[in-house]
């Protein structure tokens, strides 16, 4: 009589478990719009957030992105925050802005997110260390 085939499931279960790793190592990665570098100002209330959401950088040049993209205008600027909007109504807007700018130009963006209807609006800061 003839032996059923062995079919080694380890090795297959292994690489799955491999990709899963991989995806939630990276994922933190590409799901955040910080590659333009802005000195955030500290708080001791920062805390970390955990969600999709849109970023809306001032550089302390004054150069504004929307999601790591260059933004001409505030105008532009609440184009492109009504737009994600239209996709989530609930979708968070996060203002990172260099804590070498302006107050009134924080503002201005502020208002600029209020006008394309967003609902909720947080401003990004560093944790400051208390170790020492």
């Amino acid at each position: 009589m003839k032996e059923a085939p062995n079919i080694d499931i380890l090795p297959m279960a292994c690489v799955g478990l491999i990709l899963v790793l991989v995806m939630m190592v990276v994922a933190p990665m590409v799901l955040t719009h910080n590659s333009t570098p802005v000195d955030v100002p500290q708080t001791h209330t920062a805390e970390r957030k955990t969600e999709n959401d849109v970023t809306i950088t001032l550089t302390a040049q004054g150069q504004l992105f929307l999601n790591d993209q260059p933004v001409a205008d505030l105008e532009e600027l609440k184009d492109g925050i009504a737009s994600e909007i239209a996709r989530d109504p609930y979708i968070l807007v996060v203002i990172r802005a260099d804590k070498q700018c302006l107050h009134s130009s924080v503002l201005d963006i502020l208002a600029c997110a209020r006008q394309a209807g967003a609902l909720r609006i947080a401003c990004a800061t560093k944790k400051i260390n208390q170790g020492g």
